[in-house]
């Protein structure tokens, strides 16, 4: 077999190992996972750095980030809302601010969404360019069909067999970086925490 077909046949047998570990945390139970998001705009010379939980369940997901700004993003599998909550200290009385969000593959929402939920999908819209892979690691470097995400990085776990890293820039220029800690299947999941539960005071505007 030329040395090209064995490395297409190599890089074919990473990627579905990588969907294999992916499709375990698409359970209807449920899973959750601390995670650290560092967030840097270069156009603005700014550095976030960010800590927070995602909860994810076939179809689901809620993404609750504590950081500078406390911020929830909740999609119910129809309908996504950002929620960013007022400063309690600077701000005591102020009220939350409501995004009604377009999900698609390529914002942060569409993205994991598809990543934990429907890896399939999500493999179909990138082109491996690169693999790395030792007895613990697998690193799988992706291009962006579409041409509007860069530098899609996968890294995982072979000996836990999960997912410990994602990064990539987004539309804007922004480079971002997700560390996942190991997952959770056994807490207890609320549909409530899918459910957007409006308050009167809630400023609601559409993306």
């Amino acid at each position: 077999m030329p040395l090209t077909s064995i490395a297409a046949a190599k890089t074919v047998s990473d990627q579905a190992q990588a969907e294999k570990i992916l499709q375990k945390y698409n359970k209807k139970s449920g899973v959750q996972i601390k995670l650290e998001m560092q967030t840097e705009k270069k156009v603005l010379g700014t550095k976030i750095s960010d800590k927070g939980v995602m909860i994810h369940q076939t179809g689901k997901l809620n993404l609750a980030i504590e950081g500078e700004k406390k911020s929830e993003m909740i999609f119910d599998g129809k309908k996504a809302y950002l929620i960013a909550y007022p400063d309690q200290e600077l701000d005591p009385d102020g009220k939350r601010k409501v995004i009604l969000l377009k999900v698609n593959s390529k914002n942060q929402l569409g993205l994991l969404s598809d990543l934990f939920g429907q890896p399939k999908k999500f493999f179909a819209n990138f082109k491996t360019k690169t693999v790395s892979s030792d007895s613990k690691s697998l690193i799988l470097k992706l291009e962006d069909k579409a041409k509007t995400l860069k530098d899609m990085t996968l890294e995982f776990s072979k000996e836990d067999k999960t997912l410990t890293q994602l990064s990539y820039t987004d539309d804007v220029g922004s480079e971002i970086q997700i560390k996942f800690d190991k997952p959770n299947f056994t807490t207890e999941i609320s549909n409530k925490l899918f459910k957007y539960n409006s308050l009167k005071s809630d400023e609601v505007v559409s993306q």
